[in-house]
């Protein structure tokens, strides 16, 4: 039989740096998300993530730079899993398509990120040079819209307005799939909500419109 008392006791193995500051950023995240920002102080956050309040600030100096991290760090998460969707052979209308479908897999994959993305979309919390710093990492986008609207796919209207449009399609896609009220699959709402899309050239003519947006997506 084994003599287990034969080993050494185990001993506790402290978390890493970058371990420290994930486990912050993951409470933080589950936090904000289920509780808003204002309602939820660091000492509750150094308390869920097993730290001290003066570990937190240590790799936070205050509860906004945190929420800025976070935000940043999400956007910058989406935006690589909706490039790794992209083919610059193609069409801008396929790529389009398959941006949206990069989107949905991310948000059925993460929903707490996503769920936190649409919560704070037009924060005040977020920092002017965040949300600059978060808009450059879909910079590139806009060429593929562009060039959209250059051969009739999209109608000409401001960039911003299909920023706004787009992404309050992909949240109601990403509730009812996570709903499952209407009885489609993940591919018939996509499929429809795309849809929704290339039609809007049904709609009023909205080019004299101008849309203050900060272009986020």
């Amino acid at each position: 039989m084994q003599d287990y008392n034969s080993y050494p006791p185990s001993v506790a193995v402290k978390p890493s740096s970058s371990g420290k500051k994930e486990a912050i950023l993951e409470v933080a995240l589950r936090l904000f998300t289920t509780q808003g920002f204002h309602a939820t102080p660091t000492s509750l956050i150094s308390k869920e993530a097993g730290i001290s309040t003066g570990t937190l600030f240590h790799y936070f100096p205050d509860k906004n730079t945190l929420f800025d991290q976070l935000y940043l760090k999400i956007k910058k998460e989406l935006a690589i899993q909706i490039r790794s969707y992209d083919d610059p052979a193609l069409d801008a209308k396929t790529r389009i398509e398959r941006f949206f479908h990069g989107y949905i897999t991310w948000g059925v994959a993460n929903p707490e990120k996503a769920k936190f993305l649409e919560q704070f979309y037009h924060s005040p919390q977020v920092s002017d040079i965040i949300k600059r710093k978060a808009f450059a990492e879909y910079a590139w986008m806009i060429e593929v819209m562009n060039e959209a609207i250059r051969t009739g796919t999209l109608r000409d209207l401001p960039i911003d307005f299909y920023f706004v449009m787009t992404s309050q399609i992909l949240s109601g896609v990403l509730t009812l799939i996570s709903s499952k009220s209407t009885g489609l699959s993940d591919e018939e709402l996509t499929a429809s909500a795309l849809d929704m899309i290339w039609n809007h050239k049904k709609t009023k003519d909205l080019s004299g419109i101008h849309f203050s947006t900060g272009m986020h997506i």
